[in-house]
């Protein structure tokens, strides 16, 4: 449907690209990034509100970057909105159908579904000055889908509202999007919305797409340190690839004075034998033993002891530093709440944690090449 190919843009003395980026036609895609990774700029460029010198954004098999904004056929929501105060929220709804001179029954039919769906028919005679900020939002979110465009680009449109206000209008983008099949490009640094949100996410820092996949892999499997760490995670780790030896499949990997053999298929490349990696450390699946209980061989191997550092409520969870005795690092657990109580831990406490071989992943060192 659109695809962007090989786009430089420049704004100051900020570059990206080139880019190359296909979203997925009838999903909702994520642009996921840092403040001032690009994301915005990008969005001006395809709807046309910055100037193109290098690339082509291409729309159905046509290139569209030399047209103006209204000629694109792309539905656009930015960040403030940008609803005419001088017009109701009637007026607001209907303000593309009647620059695009539609008047026709299904348009008619189509809007009146939207409403519905938005629940803002009571809104109808008001003008924004007077919305709340979920009522803007429905309303910004109807205008844009009045003319039931199939692509739809989002500017982080939520990040003004409170939570419990944001949870709301993020459930009705998600069911609006099923039910009417618009492809949506969806910027966000907001990483439990583009998590909820994303069918796929693209991950841009500096200016660099560093990568682009399902939900899933993104989250799950980082092809980089620094997504790794853009992401939240913690428990990287600095450790260096060993040959497997004789009758032994996988990765061997060299870390806290262990050997632990991996499968390759928990590496975000191919490693040889002598390379620097980073492992990473799922904080949710490392698991506190209880004394007395038996343990699995499996789990004999990746078994250190230590002390709990301290402890957070994060309120869905418990959040444990622990310190491995005679190592010089910190590692983070996360405990479900039934678990921690079941536990009964507390600061300055010895225990001993264990961790599974499917709890890692490796990805390449940051400072190699």
């Amino acid at each position: 449907m659109i695809r962007i190919h090989d786009l430089s843009l420049s704004a100051g003395n900020f570059r990206t690209g080139p880019l190359n980026l296909e979203p997925q036609e009838g999903a909702f895609n994520i642009l996921l990034g840092p403040t001032g990774s690009g994301k915005t700029l990008l969005l001006e460029s395809v709807i046309g509100l910055r100037p193109v010198k290098q690339g082509r954004v291409i729309l159905d098999g046509k290139e569209i970057q030399d047209l103006a904004p209204e000629k694109r056929g792309i539905a656009y929501l930015p960040q403030d909105l940008a609803l005419f105060p001088h017009l109701t929220v009637r007026e607001n709804l209907r303000y593309g159908l009647r620059a695009q001179g539609r008047i026709s029954a299904e348009d008619e039919s189509h809007l009146e579904r939207l409403i519905e769906a938005l629940k803002i028919g009571h809104l109808l005679e008001r003008p924004p000055q007077g919305l709340s900020g979920g009522e803007k939002q429905r309303t910004a979110l109807g205008r844009a889908l009045a003319t039931s465009p199939r692509l739809i680009l989002l500017d982080e449109p939520l990040a003004a509202l409170d939570p419990a206000l944001r949870g709301e209008i993020q459930q009705l983008l998600l069911s609006l999007q099923r039910t009417l099949r618009f492809t949506a490009l969806y910027v966000t640094h907001d990483l439990e919305e583009a998590y909820l949100l994303g069918d796929t996410i693209t991950v841009l820092i500096d200016g660099r797409i560093e990568q682009r996949g399902r939900r899933q892999d993104v989250f799950l499997r980082p092809a980089t340190a620094k997504i790794a760490r853009f992401l939240g995670f913690r428990n990287l780790f600095p450790g260096e690839v060993r040959p497997p030896g004789p009758g032994r499949t996988g990765m061997a990997i060299s870390f806290w004075g262990k050997e632990i053999l991996l499968p390759e298929e928990q590496a975000a490349e191919a490693f040889a034998a002598g390379e620097k990696v980073i492992l990473y450390l799922r904080p949710e699946e490392v698991l506190v033993l209880r004394e007395g209980k038996p343990i699995k061989e499996t789990l004999r191997p990746n078994i250190l002891e230590g002390r709990v550092m301290r402890v957070l409520d994060r309120g869905a969870y418990q959040w444990i530093l622990f310190r491995p005795s005679g190592m010089d690092i910190s590692l983070e657990i996360h405990l479900p709440n039934y678990v921690f109580r079941n536990l009964a831990l507390t600061e300055g406490q010895g225990i001993r944690v264990a961790m599974r071989k499917e709890s890692f992943w490796v990805m390449p060192d940051e400072d190699r090449g």
